[in-house]
């Protein structure tokens, strides 16, 4: 037993280890924001994909291989990460200090980053993707065992990986924000918000390919 959740909590590590939309995000919401915005944006994504796993236990599965949903997908991954990529690339601060007073950016609330996270995660066709792929592998044989929600519980355990790596990633910018130079922060910030806007337009491009069939 011990030995399989520890074998969970690795491979939600190295899920959640690859340069992706929410680890973009939460580079940027770390050197604008601060430690707490940061980490929150990792919990909505978590929250999203947690939910997404539960309902691929439920059956939602057999639903996302259709093709109307699957453009559905398309399409609403391209208005989330659109809106994302141009709100945080033409909202950046002109001036980056990396004092500890930015701390205060917490009296804007913690809501905010953690619906960017859950939309990004929840939203995202990729991410959709990726998961029903650890479902149909990884989790599924977990849940061969004859308890099927002891199994579920098991398997949910991949998400104290996911937790580690976000803590890790908010950490590591909320401390080297202060040795690195302004300029250096704001190219990664600006790399973050392009990479989001890119993604967006490649999922709007591909659900109008998806779409020219039924219209032509």
């Amino acid at each position: 037993m011990l030995l399989l959740l520890i074998r969970q909590i690795f491979l939600g590590l190295s899920i959640a280890a690859p340069i992706g939309p929410i680890n973009l995000e939460i580079i940027r919401r770390g050197i604008y924001q601060g430690f707490w915005p940061s980490l929150i944006v990792g919990a909505g994504g978590m929250t999203a994909d947690l939910t997404l796993m539960f309902l691929m236990y439920k059956g939602l599965s057999e639903y996302l291989t259709l093709g109307s949903v699957q453009i559905l997908l398309l399409i609403l991954g391209a208005l989330v990460l659109t809106y994302t990529g141009f709100q945080s690339l033409f909202t950046q601060n002109d001036n980056i200090t990396v004092s500890p007073n930015r701390e205060e950016n917490l009296r804007i609330g913690l809501l905010r980053p953690y619906l960017t996270g859950l939309s990004l995660a929840a939203f995202n066709p990729l991410n959709i993707l990726f998961w029903l792929g650890v479902y149909g592998s990884a989790l599924s044989d977990t849940f061969k065992e004859d308890n099927l929600l002891k199994a579920f519980y098991i398997s949910s355990a991949i998400f104290i990986g996911v937790g580690l790596w976000n803590l890790n990633l908010a950490l590591t910018v909320h401390f080297s924000k202060g040795i690195l130079k302004p300029r250096i922060l704001r190219a990664i910030s600006v790399f973050s918000s392009l990479f989001l806007l890119g993604l967006g337009i490649y999922f709007a491009y591909k659900a109008v390919l998806s779409i020219l069939p039924f219209i032509t």
